[in-house]
């Protein structure tokens, strides 16, 4: 592993760990035993560092969204997009803990993450327009029904960190807790997936309940 993969790697696990707002390139250098000079070798600030971590979220979860579900969605790969994507969510957690900060402290890296919702959310309305025509959903009510569905699950699915930091008096969010945001996703989506396929897909989430999760 290069020096500068692994201060990537060092400051996601740092930040994941105490929270972006906490950590500096002095904390980073120090962790890694490396002069702040070999660090900054590699990236100019924090927020450089923050921006390489932020072009791995995206690439990670772009190609969940837009590779993992094939029509037709079969149970099993329908509960496997879910499943992935509270994984990346997780390996990524100190993104969604400290959002509001640290698009505020970047306006580049503020339109990035506006740019990447609307396309996921144009991407997972096309998902639920895809059960629909399978068969395994009924159509949401409503003109933008879809667009709804969507931005609900993506609410969801971007506030379930910090959600379970503020409920928690030590402020800290455990592997468990991702699957807790799974199960709320599939309530969700509950009331408009054929009995059949949803009694499918909460077995094969039931057979899998443990997410791969990287720290």
């Amino acid at each position: 592993m290069t020096n500068r993969e692994r201060i990537i790697e060092e400051s996601r696990r740092l930040m994941n760990e105490q929270g972006a707002h906490n950590i500096g390139t002095t904390q980073i250098s120090e962790s890694l035993k490396i002069s702040p000079g070999n660090l900054y070798y590699h990236f100019k600030n924090k927020e450089d560092i923050i921006q390489a971590l932020f072009d791995r979220f995206e690439i990670e979860i772009r190609a969940v969204i837009a590779e993992d579900v094939v029509p037709p969605i079969s149970t099993s790969r329908f509960v496997a997009f879910y499943q992935r994507s509270m994984s990346v969510a997780w390996k990524y957690r100190f993104i969604f803990g400290g959002l509001l900060h640290l698009l505020r402290k970047d306006n580049a890296l503020a339109l990035r993450y506006r740019d990447l919702q609307a396309w996921a959310l144009e991407n997972l309305a096309s998902i639920t327009i895809q059960l629909v025509r399978d068969g395994n959903m009924v159509k949401p009510r409503g003109e933008n029904g879809h667009n709804s569905l969507a931005l609900n699950t993506w609410l969801i699915w971007s506030n379930w960190i910090r959600h379970i930091q503020i409920s928690s008096e030590t402020y800290q969010v455990e592997s468990t807790d991702m699957v807790a945001g799974l199960i709320q996703i599939f309530d969700v989506l509950s009331p408009y997936l054929d009995e059949q396929f949803e009694r499918s897909a909460r077995r094969t989430l039931a057979r899998n309940a443990a997410l791969d999760l990287e720290d």
